[in-house]
């Protein structure tokens, strides 16, 4: 408790004061946590949004039933992966809407609300404070000589004055009294809130992948074996291209030497015609057989 003492005493006014100046650091304090909060809300619109996009185009990119493709691109692995990946989008959807409501309900109940509360009790008090002095110094200025209905009439003035500003005090003490106390928990509450809404987020979403979870072990076990028959696949064309390779250069090698020896061949006999012309000149002039 605040206030062991609620006579209005300059002890009282000044005690006042300070839970005033506290509640407007709180209220700036807040704005900036409200904001932050805002921005992390966006945050998770634009991730669902993102969410959204990706299951979309896992879907396009699968095709059909009626596309040819479909079970080559693993179509029917990719449709349980899309439906379970919408499921989660909701989860998160839900976790947006979670927070959103502990921030807007909650933290904007304590800015927009509970502290200008405090705002508007002060600006009542001010008031109620103004016209009790006035009305008190009306009857302070009072002479015996004052007739008996119109003193009876600013003394009426001044009680009324009084239970106004009396009013207005208790609710400023109040209001302020609220901010004090709602600080201690509801912030906290928020905040814990908040945490709960993940924690749910993501229980949901562990409890749907566990369900999950020997699917994708045995996709992935048929992913491995693929990958080890297409590395012996791989291994087995290399080596048939290569004994391709090889009788394709031998069968063509043979092919060389064959050709190269006719070639020979017919240079042999074009050249002979042409030596016994040449011996037979010699020997024409010579005389020499």
């Amino acid at each position: 408790m605040h206030f062991t003492n609620l006579d209005d005493t300059p002890m009282f006014r000044h005690q006042l004061q300070c839970l005033e100046e506290s509640a407007e650091s709180l209220r700036l304090r807040s704005v900036k946590f409200y904001k932050g909060c805002r921005k992390y809300t966006e945050g998770i619109g634009e991730a669902y949004d993102g969410d959204i996009a990706f299951v979309s185009s896992l879907e396009n990119f699968g095709g059909g039933h009626n596309d040819p493709h479909f079970v080559a691109l693993g179509g029917p692995v990719m449709n349980k992966f899309t439906i379970a990946l919408r499921e989660i989008i909701t989860f998160k959807e839900l976790l947006r809407s979670r927070v959103e409501h502990m921030i807007d309900d909650r933290l904007l109940q304590i800015v927009n609300v509970d502290i200008n509360e405090v705002k508007e009790a002060r600006k009542h008090f001010d008031k109620a404070a103004l016209i009790y002095d006035q009305a008190r110094e009306k009857f302070m200025s009072l002479r015996k000589s004052t007739k008996i209905d119109i003193a009876t009439v600013v003394e009426e003035e001044l009680k009324i004055a009084r239970m106004s500003f009396e009013e207005a005090r208790f609710s400023r003490v109040g209001a302020l009294n609220n901010i004090e106390v709602k600080k201690r928990f509801e912030f906290v509450e928020v905040v814990t809130g908040i945490m709960d809404a993940h924690l749910r987020y993501f229980q949901q979403g562990n409890h749907l992948l566990q369900q999950m979870e020997p699917f994708i072990i045995e996709v992935l076990d048929y992913v491995q074996q693929s990958k080890e028959s297409f590395d012996k696949d791989q291994l087995l064309l290399f080596k048939r291209m290569q004994e391709h390779k090889k009788t394709r250069n031998t069968n063509k090698s043979a092919y060389i030497d064959s050709h190269h020896c006719f070639l020979c061949g017919l240079v042999v006999f074009e050249m002979q015609p042409c030596c016994f012309h040449l011996h037979y000149l010699l020997h024409d002039q010579t005389g020499v057989l």
